[in-house]
C-alpha cells in the first residue's frame, strides 16, 4: 500500500499539471477532433481506401504534435 503523503503529493502534482495546461488540452483536443471528423468526411466523399484514411490521420496527428509546444509540468524543478 502507498504512503498517503505520497498519494496526496501525487494528487496535488496533478491537479497543478491540469490547471497548467487546461487551456492548451482543450485546444489540441478541438483541433485533433476536428481533424480527425473533416478527413473523415472528406475520404468518404471522395471514397478512397481506407489505409490511405489511416495513413492521413496518422501523419497529420504526429505532424500537429511535432509543431505544438509540450504542456508544461509546473512542479518540474529547473537545473
Amino acid at each position: 500500500m502507498s504512503d498517503p503523503s505520497t498519494t496526496d503529493s501525487r494528487t496535488r502534482r496533478l491537479v497543478a499539471y491540469l490547471r497548467q495546461n487546461r487551456d492548451q488540452m482543450v485546444v489540441d483536443a478541438a483541433v485533433l477532433l476536428s481533424w480527425i471528423v473533416v478527413s473523415a468526411a472528406l475520404f468518404r466523399i471522395l471514397s478512397v481506401p481506407q489505409w490511405l484514411h489511416y495513413l492521413v490521420l496518422f501523419v497529420g496527428i504526429g505532424a500537429y504534435s511535432r509543431l505544438t509546444p509540450d504542456w508544461e509540468r509546473p512542479y518540474r524543478r529547473s537545473g
